[in-house]
């Protein structure tokens, strides 16, 4: 076989195999069920520092939000697109799903990033954070989370840009700008 045939193979699977990295844990949606209506929905490019083992790491991405009244489904995306996770997040958990079959299932979201990427992402505040049309943004100070809101949509109450840090028990910074929203069309 020659090396651009093999090349071409090989790269074929890798991205099949990245493709198939994350199952769906969400269950079916039936359109018919007012409970399974997407009610709102995001796109955003976000960015995470944090310190590991005394060494400065950080990670780049894109996510798509989805809620529901039942759940909310969270995919977080390579630069390019490529699924690393799918988050399925009810009241009661948080649950990935690997290609090899294993389940993931922790109380919260921060718990299962932790477990998954040794680093906690502030999941459950992201849409408080993020804002509600006709509401002013949330307090810049929560817990342990300092949320700088550095840009908005033309309505004021929905955050574009903001930049959420931690200094303990470790130091992250977490940016995420949100590229479109349900609630804020054409903006």
């Amino acid at each position: 076989m020659h090396a651009p045939k093999i090349l071409n193979l090989v790269s074929t699977v890798a991205i099949a195999l990245t493709l198939a990295a994350c199952a769906s844990v969400a269950p079916k949606r039936d359109a018919n069920n007012i409970n399974d209506v997407v009610q709102f929905n995001m796109d955003a490019r976000f960015a995470v520092n944090y310190i590991d083992q005394g060494e400065d790491k950080s990670m780049t991405g894109k996510m798509q939000w989805e809620d529901t009244r039942r759940a909310t489904d969270i995919t977080l995306s390579t630069p390019l697109g490529n699924a690393m996770a799918a988050l399925h997040v009810t009241q009661n958990e948080a649950r990935v799903k690997t290609s090899d079959g294993h389940l993931f299932v922790e109380n919260t979201p921060e718990e299962l990033t932790y477990r998954l990427l040794g680093y906690e992402l502030p999941l459950s505040n992201v849409r408080q954070w993020i804002g509600t049309k006709g509401q002013p943004l949330p307090k810049a100070d929560q817990g342990d989370w300092h949320v700088e809101y550095t840009k908005t949509f033309n309505d004021p109450s929905l955050a574009k840009r903001m930049v959420v840090t931690r200094l303990k028990p470790s130091p992250l910074t977490f940016t995420l700008l949100v590229d479109e929203r349900s609630d804020a069309p054409n903006e």
